[in-house]
């Protein structure tokens, strides 16, 4: 077997390689950025619904909502094997796309993590804190959903320039915008109700549409 390849020879295997990548991609990833898609949106929408119908304080406990992501987790794994199944090569550029929403996934769980403990510590039954600084038992989950966006940009935007798919380098772009414009908006008493908002119309353009084209992708086997 020759193992010296000519230019030519080198360029055809790296068409390959790429061509491999896209359509691994297109081969059960929709069914996945639909599910997370259509979740955080279905959520996102109730709670701004919920923001505006509830009076006072009481529409902050349809953040409880949140809990329901839960639900994606095992729907999750189960698309995940079956496309790992179905997948014949697994190429370089799959493996660095697992690793990059895997460090988005720890990341967005350790900063959650992270403003539960600090929430529980500023709680008046473990200390005390001092007239003026109450917010401090709610303003840090302010950031998640900018904190959020930013990464989902960052995991889009590099998914889709691996990939070569424009429609998820649009959405990533779309979740920056969404991230500048929130962290802008802290000022604004709507605060809460705009981040949600926002994340509903970001998750649109970054998951669902992408989801849709990918699926109409792998259906016509292009």
């Amino acid at each position: 077997m020759n193992e010296h390849f000519t230019e030519k020879e080198s360029l055809e295997l790296i068409g390959k390689m790429i061509n491999s990548a896209k359509n691994n991609l297109q081969k059960g990833l929709g069914n996945v950025f639909l599910l997370w898609g259509y979740l955080v949106a279905s959520i996102s929408l109730v709670i701004f619904i919920l923001l505006i119908v509830l009076p006072g304080e009481t529409s902050h406990y349809s953040f409880f909502l949140w809990s329901l992501m839960a639900i994606g987790a095992p729907v999750h794994i189960r698309m995940i094997k079956k496309m790992e199944q179905q997948q014949l090569v697994k190429t370089y550029i799959d493996r660095i796309m697992d690793f990059v929403w895997i460090a988005f996934t720890i990341s967005i769980v350790t900063v959650i993590a992270g403003i539960l403990i600090t929430t529980m510590l500023v709680l008046p039954s473990f200390t005390e804190v001092e007239p003026g600084f109450e917010f401090l038992r709610w303003f840090p989950w302010t950031f998640v959903t900018p904190f959020m966006l930013c990464l989902y940009g960052f995991a889009l935007f590099v998914s889709g320039k691996a990939y070569q798919f424009k429609p998820l380098v649009t959405g990533g772009i779309i979740c920056w915008i969404a991230t500048l414009v929130l962290l802008i908006s802290f000022h604004n008493p709507h605060l809460l109700k705009i981040q949600e908002l926002v994340l509903f119309i970001s998750v649109i353009f970054g998951f669902i549409i992408p989801g849709h084209l990918l699926r109409k992708k792998e259906n016509s086997h292009v």
